[in-house]
């Protein structure tokens, strides 16, 4: 390559693929993508938490850019009603760093420190960096063959800020130089930054009000823009070790976190070979003064131990629907005496501040996004993603408001409605002399799959009933025809050994007894379904 050759700068280079607001979907540069967020719907990802990673730099790029002045909040007020980004601000900061932002630069590349080397001198294949295609095992890869042994430009970017971010652990290649290295090897620090975290970004109509909602410039308790808070790009370079200069110093360095020390090999503008190393190492706790995109939960063991109340971030389970833990993406209230409560995301809290102030309208629209990976093997393989969304009313966020009660009422009735469907699965079962446990498990998984979609159009509007009784009456309605129907075809087809029945447990059961213990526990759960049919005769 020549030397005009030698460059790919993310500023000015089409490398994040996005989806406009006409539903066209292209690729876009940097400085492309915050001048035309308002005509930008969404940012896309050749996985979802690819785009996840690219939005929180994006939003770190945001939070140094603006000039935010003494009222912060006052600055922000003034964008969001102007319905854009500052562009003169936009393009006189990244003008002033866009050195940094050359994929290809000799001597300080974006996000790669080309120093690293391993002890044989030798590269691993440029696979290494795809999440989808984990070492030896190509499980949903997006890519086969010889298209996992090259990457263009653009892929390696999107590839190489999604493993700054969500990279699993594990032993990692270990630079000679590096005090950390024992026989050529790095030994694991743990999942990059991202991926320890419940990833939650809160989505507006376009991508100038995702990136403006997910700025949080203030929390109860102080602003969060911090003259000290440094993004990696503003800061010396890395080098093969880890950094000196102590914990994250703001939202800005947490957004931008160095997990580890990366060195791309290009062959004729393409990556060709990686070496992923450590990077910096992070605590997990008690970073939710500067982590606004993950709830957190509380650790009465870790408090105990250590004398301190502690909190870590809390993670999505690939097996339970994002709307089930709904009210912990809510606002938080204040705890039940003598108890200490899971923090909801930062970004909860800060919708709440803007609610106050009138800055949003409760009937405006919001969508919690969850984005995620579970790591298996000591965390050393990507076992499974989340990517999972809800579309929420801002008036649920407001901590003096009823709604985020009435979500959260909605959710228990779903609950219990649901362990009356288990608890009748599991007593057909015994009733017919097998096990309960499979059934029971089949059972859990059918009910909370036939609410799902029933639940996500409910939630979705309230808010807007004048009525808030009646709606979650509603609610408790539809849930209890889907599951009484469920019921039905349990009982229906539980067989004649379930009919006539058995001892279990020194009690007789049969389909008749599970029917009414079913009916019974579904009253329990869904009181005002009931209630209203009193009413109605």
């Amino acid at each position: 390559m020549t030397a005009t050759e030698v460059s790919f700068n993310l500023v000015d280079e089409p490398w994040i693929p996005v989806r406009a607001v006409d539903g066209s979907s292209h690729a876009m540069s940097i400085g492309g993508v915050l001048g035309g967020s308002r005509r930008i719907a969404a940012v896309l990802g050749d996985v979802p938490t690819q785009a996840f990673a690219i939005q929180r730099l994006l939003i770190a790029i945001v939070r140094r850019a603006v000039e935010w002045g003494d009222d912060p909040v006052g600055t922000w007020t003034r964008i969001w009603d102007t319905g854009a980004l500052p562009a003169e601000q936009i393009e006189r900061y990244l003008a002033g760093v866009r050195t940094r932002f050359d994929l290809l630069d000799p001597v300080e590349p974006f996000y790669q420190v080309p120093s690293f080397e391993s002890n044989k001198g030798d590269y691993k294949p440029i696979s290494l960096l795809i999440s989808d295609v984990p070492s030896g095992e190509k499980y949903f890869t997006t890519r086969a063959g010889s298209g996992a042994s090259t990457l263009s430009l653009a892929e390696t970017a999107r590839w190489v800020v999604h493993c700054q971010a969500f990279d699993f652990s594990g032993i990692k290649t270990g630079d000679p130089r590096d005090p950390r290295t024992k026989s050529g090897k790095g030994y694991p620090i743990g999942v990059a930054w991202a991926g320890q975290l419940g990833g939650v970004l809160f989505e507006g109509q376009s991508l100038f009000e995702t990136l403006m909602l997910n700025t949080v410039v203030k929390t109860s308790d102080a602003s969060t823009v911090l003259a000290q808070d440094l993004p990696v790009w503003e800061r010396p370079h890395c080098g093969v070790g880890e950094r000196v200069d102590g914990p994250p110093s703001g939202p800005v360095d947490l957004l931008t976190w160095q997990s580890r020390r990366i060195h791309v090999r290009y062959e004729n503008r393409f990556a060709v070979g990686v070496l992923v190393g450590n990077g910096d190492p992070i605590q997990s706790h008690n970073r939710q003064a500067f982590e606004f995109m993950t709830r957190w939960r509380f650790s009465e063991v870790q408090s105990k131990k250590f004398g301190e109340p502690r909190y870590f971030p809390k993670t999505f389970s690939p097996d339970r629907a994002m709307w089930r833990g709904m009210e912990g993406l809510l606002a938080d209230t204040a705890p039940a005496p003598g108890k200490t409560k899971d923090l909801a995301p930062g970004t909860s809290d800060w919708f709440d501040l803007l609610l106050g102030r009138g800055v949003l309208a409760g009937s405006d629209v919001v969508r919690p996004h969850a984005f995620a990976l579970e790591y298996i093997t000591q965390s050393s393989v990507i076992g499974a993603a989340v990517d999972d969304y809800l579309q929420l009313r801002v008036a649920l966020f407001g901590r003096t408001g009823s709604h985020r009660q009435y979500a959260a009422d909605a959710v228990k009735a779903a609950d219990r409605a649901v362990a009356a469907l288990v608890q009748l699965a599991g007593n057909l079962a015994e009733a017919a002399g097998g096990p309960a446990d499979g059934p029971r498990s089949t059972a859990r998984g059918r009910g909370f799959f036939l609410l799902d979609q029933p639940f996500r159009r409910w939630v979705a509007d309230l808010g807007m009933s004048e009525d808030m009784e009646d709606f979650l009456d509603n609610w408790q309605e539809q849930v209890r025809s889907i599951v009484s129907n469920a019921g039905r075809e349990l009982i229906g087809d539980s067989g004649t050994a379930a009919f006539q029945g058995r001892l279990v447990r020194d009690r007789w059961l049969d389909s008749a007894i599970a029917s009414g213990f079913f009916w019974s526990a579904l009253r329990k759960a869904l009181p005002n379904a009931f209630d209203s049919e009193r009413k109605a005769s």
